[in-house]
């Protein structure tokens, strides 16, 4: 059994809940993997996550060689999660697809669905609790080392048209988040935005433009650049 020192601290400290989750564990790794890469089971998937529309053509592992339990989806908590449901949803509709890097971690509480677009989570991504990622009708790509805060929403499409002048606005536009960024909790990141690489959007940010620089601190309703030549670090 390959297992990294990370994995076997996660099992020690989710023992009760990944035996609750076994069957769905299981179900998981051979419905979106090769046989022989499933009984490495590097998926544990939680018995609160729902699945809708998950196979080996919506849901795209990049890796192929994964360490067992390495890639956690609907586990863990924050200080917030004891007033907020534990239930998560992985979903894909219309030709929709998501693709994942290796060491990912969606925690509980998570709403992650890609509908007719792709959704690309880089290398090491990891979400709090109760992240949403709507991600419908215009890609989303998320680079490596990006870790994103409970409560954060990511969404590309309004919904709904707004009508001017009689002529229906665009609903859905491409967000691009690059390599290690940090959003923090109940930030909001909308349609058409792209995040450069090493920056931080703030806690409660509600993010509707592109700032071109590295490096950058976000904060704000609507958000705008708060500090320069910025990075972050766990």
């Amino acid at each position: 059994c390959n297992m990294n020192q990370y994995s076997k601290r996660f099992l020690k400290t989710h023992l009760i809940e990944i035996i609750m989750s076994i069957p769905k564990t299981i179900y998981f790794n051979f419905k979106v993997l090769p046989v022989k890469q499933a009984l490495r089971l590097p998926y544990i998937v939680s018995y609160h996550v729902k699945l809708s529309g998950i196979n080996r053509k919506t849901f795209l592992t990049k890796d192929n060689d994964l360490s067992t339990c390495s890639m956690r989806i609907g586990f863990g908590d924050s200080i917030t999660s004891r007033r907020e449901s534990p239930k998560s949803l992985l979903c894909v509709e219309r030709g929709g697809v998501i693709q994942v890097g290796k060491d990912l971690g969606l925690s509980q509480g998570c709403v992650i669905c890609a509908n007719n677009a792709r959704l690309i989570l880089g290398d090491k991504f990891r979400c709090n609790y109760s992240t949403t990622i709507d991600c419908s009708d215009a890609d989303i790509k998320i680079g490596n080392n990006v870790v994103l805060g409970w409560n954060v929403t990511i969404k590309n499409n309004d919904g709904h048209y707004v009508v001017e002048n009689g002529k229906d606005s665009i609903i859905s536009k491409k967000i691009i988040i690059k390599d290690h960024v940090w959003v923090c909790a109940y930030a909001t990141v909308l349609k058409g935005v792209c995040i450069k690489k090493n920056s931080v959007v703030a806690y409660g940010a509600l993010l509707t433009n592109t700032i071109d620089k590295e490096n950058v601190l976000y904060g704000g309703v609507p958000a705008k650049m708060i500090k320069e030549n910025i990075s972050w670090r766990e």
